[in-house]
């Protein structure tokens, strides 16, 4: 897995924690929703096979 991928997904993790805490009173909600937007932006900018 690239390192682009895995960065985005602990950012994502990290910035889904605080909007489920602050926003569904829920960080579990929050950070399943960090997580798969996390992996489409990491997945977006990785590297581009040919």
């Amino acid at each position: 897995m690239n390192t682009q991928l895995w960065i985005a997904c602990l950012l994502g993790a990290a910035a889904g924690l605080i909007v489920g805490q602050l926003i569904f009173n829920s960080p579990f909600v929050g950070i399943l929703l960090g997580l798969g937007l996390g992996a489409l932006v990491g997945a977006a900018t990785g590297p581009r096979r040919e």
